[in-house]
């Protein structure tokens, strides 16, 4: 985890007399219990976020935030959650994002469309100047977002994609919670979701039968792109005890194969997730006619997270699951282990016939 101090030493001197060093107060927050890529600092001043290199300061007067443009579907699904949409003012790549709230005042150009994923419409934004833009650290955008920041414009870098952990991701509810005036709710929420998460993790390590098995994903072209043990995806299996069977700890988070190498390994595995684009069975059979070999496949334990998908394609697994792991989670342990979710009905999931 990066580390950030900042001490500043205060020296007084008068002649005749001595007086002692005074430090003024900056604390280290510690109101995150999973979040190891932001770096907060507070004293009575400003309240600064580092991620990365990207340092950010606010004062009491800046807060709270009433506009913001966002640059990624993750915000969009936190705000959402804080019942804060009202404040989001523009949008990138709005055919991504899955909010039907979102969409409805796009078409009602309620909310701006202000770029893509590789280019920003920077004199649109300063137009409408709004009083933050939440973004991701994109490379390819970075001169955009310099010449924002060289004209007033204040960003805030979630690089939730890189956290280690599903309640870390949710736990970015509390970083914008703070800015919008709505710490206390973004407080109780992260509570509620992390008990749910815990409370179902705990069960299914418990009471979950141990002979599931599992794999990910379907050839790309002529490569089988396996997640490895440190992905988030396989750590959700993982606590929903999916006994993943790829992957070594501290391998790259993708591992390239080939069919065969995934075949030999998973011809056997209980269960199939995640199979990309197919919305069947006899579409991946069509498809690729050795698909049909595999053990999941003939047993009809094949899943994708397509059940929350909008006419454009978007999916809400990228959007709300972000801020709802508990729910994945439930979803994964009704297909794992469904006598333990009598009552759940898949949420995101949906079972290939």
């Amino acid at each position: 985890m990066s580390k950030f101090y900042i001490l500043l030493l205060a020296t007084t001197l008068i002649i005749g007399c001595s007086k002692e060093n005074e430090k003024i107060k900056h604390t280290k927050s510690k109101s995150f219990d999973y979040i190891e890529n932001i770096v907060v600092t507070n004293d009575e001043e400003k309240i600064s976020y580092r991620v990365g290199e990207e340092i950010i300061t606010f004062t009491p007067n800046d807060l709270p935030i009433t506009s913001i443009m966002v640059e990624s579907s993750a915000a969009v699904a936190y705000l959402n959650e804080l019942e804060a949409l009202s404040l989001v003012k523009g949008v990138t790549d709005p055919n991504y994002i899955y909010n039907a709230e979102i969409r409805n005042k796009i078409t009602l150009q309620e909310i701006l469309e202000i770029g893509a994923s590789n280019e920003l419409y920077t004199e649109l934004i300063l137009k409408h100047r709004p009083q933050l833009i939440i973004a991701n650290t994109n490379p390819v955008l970075a001169k955009y977002h310099q010449q924002l920041k060289d004209n007033g414009i204040k960003i805030l870098y979630l690089d939730e994609y890189k956290e280690k952990t599903p309640l870390a991701q949710a736990e970015y509810l509390k970083v914008i919670g703070k800015l919008i005036g709505k710490e206390e709710v973004a407080h109780k929420k992260f509570e509620t979701i992390k008990n749910s998460y815990l409370e179902t993790k705990a069960l299914i390590q418990e009471k979950g039968n141990s002979n599931v098995s599992t794999f990910l994903n379907t050839m790309m072209g002529d490569v089988w792109y396996i997640p490895n043990k440190e992905s988030i995806q396989v750590q959700l299996i993982e606590d929903a005890k999916g006994n993943y069977i790829f992957g070594k700890k501290g391998d790259d988070l993708v591992t390239n194969s080939s069919f065969e190498e995934v075949y030999t390994k998973a011809k056997d595995a209980t269960h199939w997730l995640n199979v990309m684009n197919y919305s069947s069975l006899v579409q991946m059979s069509n498809d690729r006619k050795e698909y049909s070999w595999f053990k999941a496949y003939k047993t009809g334990h094949v899943y994708n997270y397509s059940k929350r998908k909008n006419k454009n394609g978007a999916l809400d697994i990228y959007e709300s699951g972000i801020v709802r792991p508990d729910i994945i989670l439930k979803d994964l342990g009704k297909i794992f282990h469904p006598e333990l979710f009598p009552t759940h009905e898949l949420y995101y999931y949906e079972q290939l016939k």
